[in-house]
């Protein structure tokens, strides 16, 4: 019986000394986040993900361990590009954010504000005030559907092509209303159907080329070339 008592005093001593380092630790500098990474960005900065967190030295390790999904709900909510983002700490103290953005297949221009266009013709509602990176801008292509076709065309052309590529316009006529046109990087413009322009975009090297100044490549019907016209 004694024994039975000394074990009970001794499990409660353990449980109180427990709970006195766990209360000295929350107090401490220890349990507060030091530093904080983000890894897997590529068109948002590392700072506006962590301001997205709302993570910072005042920061309770343990209280972000514990409400990952509730903070990776929320930041996704503020920076809706982000696929999924989640967190390890290291080092005890520091926190390391990782993120998966979604792919970006250009951007459209509405209202002031830049929008970036994701697979499936998605835009996400996410204001900005100019172009990042070399996607291309696109004009006229005013719904899900139209904008999924021109994104995937441009999501499927040579990197060499895409790359060059600077914005599409949607520009049909009378005579042909899946005409598109397109501003390269290199001071060209192509001509061409949008049905086609895909396979066609395959040759827009070696025509440009031969191009002995800048001008107009022309993939609607065959594929030829012609310079600018000059101003007057």
């Amino acid at each position: 019986m004694k024994k039975r008592k000394n074990l009970g005093k001794n499990s409660i001593i353990l449980i109180l000394a427990v709970v006195i380092i766990f209360i000295a630790y929350l107090g401490s500098p220890l349990s507060k986040v030091r530093n904080v990474t983000v890894e897997g960005v590529n068109d948002l900065g590392a700072q506006q993900v962590i301001d997205a967190t709302d993570i910072n030295n005042n920061s309770l390790l343990i209280n972000i361990m514990f409400d990952q999904q509730t903070i990776a709900n929320k930041t996704k909510k503020k920076l809706p590009s982000i696929e999924t983002v989640s967190f390890k700490t290291h080092n005890l103290r520091d926190i390391v954010i990782k993120v998966k953005e979604f792919k970006t297949l250009g951007l459209i221009y509405k209202d002031g504000y830049y929008y970036r266009v994701i697979n499936g013709g998605h835009v996400i509602d996410q204001k900005m005030h100019s172009p990042i990176g070399k996607y291309p801008i696109y004009s006229g292509f005013n719904n899900q559907k139209s904008l999924k076709r021109i994104s995937k065309i441009y999501k499927k052309l040579p990197d060499n092509v895409r790359t060059n590529v600077s914005q599409f316009y949607n520009s049909p006529t009378k005579l042909n209303p899946y005409r598109i046109k397109i501003d390269m990087n290199d001071g060209n413009k192509v001509v061409a159907d949008i049905r086609t322009v895909q396979a066609k975009m395959e040759y827009y090297p070696g025509i440009a080329a031969q191009m002995k100044q800048k001008g107009v490549i022309n993939l609607e019907i065959g594929a030829y070339s012609y310079p600018f016209k000059a101003k007057k």
